[in-house]
């Protein structure tokens, strides 16, 4: 699945909402249920929208999206539910799931730290390996 055929799965309600979070209109524009779905994959096609959130994420949410990008089990908490009101994780709450789609795996996937990055990566200290004060 990719994000196009997951924003067409969601009601018109939904779609409303997950445009005024992303684009902060002060009136709500009249928009086809087509025409937020386009609007919505436009925002998310825009790599300096995916710099700003990898940007935001904390370390914890860094390793939490590098989690869900790599298809582990992720418990549905605060984190998963703000990505989805994002439109990036789609919840199906009644099953108890979530789902990534693949084109937003793939651009999770590029930016984040590699899984190499992250077991290479050693602590700023001394020579001795002591971390500073």
């Amino acid at each position: 699945m990719i994000l196009r055929d997951a924003l067409r799965q969601m009601s018109l309600d939904q779609l409303r909402e997950l445009y005024r979070t992303l684009y902060h209109p002060e009136q709500m524009p009249l928009l086809t249920e087509a025409e937020l779905c386009q609007q919505i994959e436009s925002f998310w096609d825009n790599p300096a929208h995916w710099e700003e959130l990898i940007a935001a994420l904390s370390p914890t949410e860094r390793r939490a999206m590098i989690r869900l990008a790599l298809q582990e089990r992720c418990q549905i908490d605060a984190f998963l539910e703000e990505m989805s009101a994002l439109g990036l994780v789609i919840l199906y709450r009644d099953h108890n799931r979530y789902q990534l789609p693949d084109d937003v795996r793939y651009k999770l996937l590029e930016r984040l730290p590699s899984i190499g990055d992250l077991l290479s990566a050693k602590r700023q200290g001394d020579e001795d390996g002591i971390a500073p004060v």
